[in-house]
C-alpha cells in the first residue's frame, strides 16, 4: 500500500491495491544507458495570436478535390501480431446520462476554423486535415486551445479573445501549401500545450518538417525540427518566443548521427517539472518502410526557456538504445512525460504502455507498462546537464488494440458521402468509423508520485461484436539515483454496454479528485464529448455527455474515392484528447461532431468542459 500526502488538505490518501490486480514481479528497474547527447534550442523570433476582431476568410476555395493530410501516416500492421495466451477484457458497462453533470462548457475550435485560419500570405493556405489533435492547456484564467494547423485563446467563460490562428503563421513558417501553384511549404502537426504553475508561463510545442513536407517519393522526410513557443507573460494573448531543436538527428548542425535519417519526430509529447520542460518524440527513418528508430527525449531548463534566453541548451537521450528484452518488440516510444499540479525537483516521471516493434506497433494484446524516471534534472539549469533514465516493466491487466480498429457511430446525415456515392464517383462508400489507433498511453498526470494514465482497448462482452473501451492504471513511482521503484496500485476498465469510449486522458486535483474524458460513440451516439469522474485512483458514477454529438464523422480521411484512404471506412480520429486541472477545476478538450458550419471535406468540432473539482 503506498501513502500520498494530499497536500490541499493535510490529509493522508491510502491506495490500496485494487482487487484481483497482479503486482509487477520485480517493482525495482535499474539505471538505463541510453546515448545521451547535448545540443541548443535556438530563440528564432517572436509572435503573438491574431486579435479577434481578424474575420475568418470563408470557405470557398474547399472543394471535394481540395488538398487534404490524413494526419500521421497509417502505421503499418505488419508485424502487429496476436498474442496467444491473453484474451481481450470484458468489463462490465458503465450507464451513460444524456446530460453534462456538474459540468459545464462550450464549442472550441473546427475544421472550418482551422481551414480557414490565416491572413495575409497565409490567407487559403491551410490543409484540410484530421484528425484535430487536441492541446488543451489552461490557466490564470485563460484557455488556450492547440489543434493542427490553429489555435486559439479563450477566456473561462468562453469568450474567444483571439481570431483563429494559423500555426504555421504564429510560428513563421512558410503556408502549409502554396495552392496557386500546388506547392507544399513546412509541414506542421502534433501540438501540445502547458500551463508552468511555477513560472506562470503557457509553453507550447508542435513538430515542423522543412518544406516541402512529408513526400510520397525520395527523400520522403526533409530535416525536421520541434519547434516550442513561451509565452512573454501569464498572458496568452500577447507576445510569445519562439524556439527551435533541430530533431533531424542526421549528423549535421550538432546532432547525432542516427539510422537512415533526416527523420520524422512524430508526435512530441510535453511534461514538466520545477527544474526542466520534457519533450518525447517517436523517430521514423527516412526509408519507404519509415521503420521506427525508438523514442527520444528532450529535457530543457524551464527557467531559461522562461527568461527569454538566446540559446537553451538541452540534454537527449535516445531512448531507442534502451534493450526490451522482447524481440518481436524491440523498441520503446511514446513515452509519456508527466504534468502535475504541484511539480518537485530532481526527478520527472514518465510512463509508457508495453514495448513496440520496428514500425512502431504496439502488441494487439498486451500486459505489461512501464514507468520510468528521469533523476539528475536539476543539472538543467546549467549549461551541461546530465539526466539519468531508469525504468521498470510492470505486469498489468491485459489490454490491447490492433492498429486502424474502427469505433462504430450513429447513422445521420453524411453529405460527403452522398456525393462520393453518387455519379461520376459511385463510391459504395459505407457510413465511416472512427479509428481508435492503438492503445499507445495518451497523457500522464502526477499526484505526488502517483501516475495516472490511460489507453484505448478493444473490449468484448457474450454478444455483439468487439468495440472500443479503455483501460487505466495508477502507478506509484519513486526514482531514485539508483533506479526506479514502481507498482501498480490501481487498475480498471471503462466501457459501455453496445457503444465506444475512446482516447481518454485523465485530471485530478491535489487530493487526487477529478474525470476522465474521452469521446463517446456508438449506434446511439453520434461522436460526443464525455467524462466520467475519477476519484484515487479509480473511477465513480456514470458516464456523463458533456458536448452532445450532432451528426456522424462524415470526413475525407475514411473515404476511398477521390481520396483514396489508407484505412478506407475508417476515418481518422483522435490522436489524443486532453485533460487538466487548472482553476478549481477539470478542464477537458475532446473531438466530437457538432452542429456548425462544416467545410466540404470534414466536420469535425471539438468541446471544451469544465467540471468544478
Amino acid at each position: 500500500m503506498l501513502l500520498v500526502p494530499a497536500v490541499c488538505t493535510g490529509m493522508v490518501i491510502a491506495f490500496g491495491p485494487t482487487p484481483g490486480a497482479s503486482a509487477a514481479p520485480k517493482p525495482f528497474g535499474g539505471i538505463d544507458h541510453p546515448t545521451q547527447t547535448t545540443g541548443t534550442a535556438v530563440r528564432y523570433g517572436t509572435s503573438a495570436p491574431l486579435p479577434r476582431t481578424v474575420a475568418a476568410t470563408p470557405g470557398h476555395a474547399a472543394t471535394a478535390r481540395d488538398s487534404g493530410v490524413a494526419h500521421q501516416f497509417s502505421r503499418d500492421p505488419r508485424m502487429n501480431r496476436a498474442s496467444q495466451a491473453l484474451q481481450p477484457p470484458s468489463p462490465p458497462g458503465i450507464p451513460v446520462v444524456r446530460t453534462p453533470g456538474a459540468a459545464t462548457g462550450f464549442n472550441g475550435l473546427s475544421h472550418a476554423d482551422q481551414r480557414n485560419a490565416g491572413t495575409g500570405v497565409y490567407v487559403n493556405t491551410q490543409f484540410s486535415l484530421e484528425p484535430p489533435d487536441q492541446g488543451l492547456c489552461v490557466g490564470n484564467g485563460f484557455v488556450v486551445e492547440p489543434i493542427n494547423l490553429a489555435f486559439a485563446v479563450y477566456s473561462e467563460r468562453g469568450r474567444q479573445l483571439t481570431a483563429p490562428t494559423a500555426l504555421n503563421q504564429f510560428y513563421k513558417r512558410s503556408p502549409a501549401i502554396d495552392r496557386a501553384t500546388n506547392t507544399p511549404g513546412d509541414f506542421l502537426s502534433d501540438p501540445k500545450c502547458y500551463w508552468d504553475p511555477v513560472g506562470h508561463r503557457f509553453i507550447q510545442t508542435v513538430l515542423e518538417m522543412d518544406a516541402p513536407g512529408p513526400s510520397n517519393t525520395f527523400p520522403f522526410f526533409q530535416r525536421s525540427h520541434v519547434l516550442v513557443a513561451v509565452s512573454r507573460t501569464s498572458n496568452p494573448t500577447g507576445a510569445w518566443n519562439l524556439y527551435s531543436i533541430d530533431a533531424s538527428d542526421d549528423g549535421l548542425n550538432g546532432t547525432p548521427s542516427h539510422t537512415q535519417c533526416p527523420c520524422l519526430p512524430d508526435q512530441p509529447l510535453l511534461g514538466a517539472n520545477r527544474d526542466g520542460v520534457f519533450i518525447a518524440t517517436n523517430e521514423f527513418q527516412n526509408n519507404a518502410q519509415f521503420f521506427f528508430n525508438g523514442g527520444q527525449i528532450y529535457g530543457l531548463g524551464r527557467a531559461a526557456l522562461e527568461s527569454g534566453a538566446s540559446n537553451v541548451v538541452f540534454a537527449h537521450l535516445d531512448v531507442g538504445t534502451v534493450p526490451t528484452r522482447d524481440p518481436n518488440l524491440p523498441f520503446w516510444g511514446s513515452i509519456q512525460p508527466s504534468v502535475s499540479v504541484n511539480p518537485r525537483s530532481d526527478t520527472e516521471l514518465l510512463m509508457t504502455g508495453g514495448p513496440e516493434d520496428q514500425f512502431q506497433n504496439n502488441a494487439p494484446l498486451d500486459n505489461r507498462i512501464a514507468a520510468w524516471s528521469l533523476t539528475g534534472t536539476g543539472s538543467l539549469k546549467g549549461s551541461h546537464p546530465r539526466l539519468q533514465l531508469s525504468h521498470v516493466v510492470l505486469r498489468s491487466e491485459t489490454y490491447g488494440l490492433p492498429i486502424n480498429t474502427g469505433a462504430t457511430q450513429k447513422f445521420g446525415p453524411t453529405p460527403l458521402r452522398d456525393v462520393l456515392n453518387a455519379p461520376p464517383f459511385n463510391g459504395h462508400e459505407p457510413l465511416e468509423k472512427i479509428n481508435a489507433n492503438d492503445s499507445r498511453m495518451n497523457q500522464v498526470v502526477n499526484l505526488n508520485g502517483v501516475l495516472f494514465g490511460g489507453v484505448n482497448t478493444t473490449v468484448v462482452s457474450r454478444t455483439g461484436p468487439p468495440r472500443v473501451g479503455i483501460a487505466f492504471f495508477a502507478v506509484g513511482a519513486v526514482g531514485t539515483p539508483a533506479g526506479i521503484f514502481a507498482q501498480i496500485i490501481r487498475q480498471g476498465y471503462v466501457a459501455v454496454n453496445g457503444e465506444n469510449v475512446l482516447f481518454p486522458s485523465i485530471a485530478v486535483n491535489r487530493a487526487g479528485f477529478g474525470a476522465m474524458a474521452f469521446t463517446l460513440s456508438g449506434p446511439h451516439f453520434f461522436p460526443s464529448a464525455a467524462y466520467v469522474r475519477f476519484a484515487l485512483g479509480r473511477t465513480f458514477g456514470p458516464i456523463h455527455i458533456s458536448g452532445a454529438g450532432a451528426l456522424p464523422e462524415d470526413g475525407f480521411t475514411g473515404y476511398k474515392a477521390v481520396f483514396d484512404s489508407p484505412t478506407p471506412g475508417v476515418a481518422r480520429w483522435g490522436d489524443y484528447s486532453a485533460a487538466v486541472f487548472a482553476d478549481g477545476a477539470v478542464w477537458m478538450g475532446n473531438e466530437f461532431i457538432p452542429n456548425t458550419p462544416r467545410t466540404v471535406n470534414a466536420n469535425w468540432g471539438t468541446f471544451l468542459s469544465r467540471l468544478p473539482a
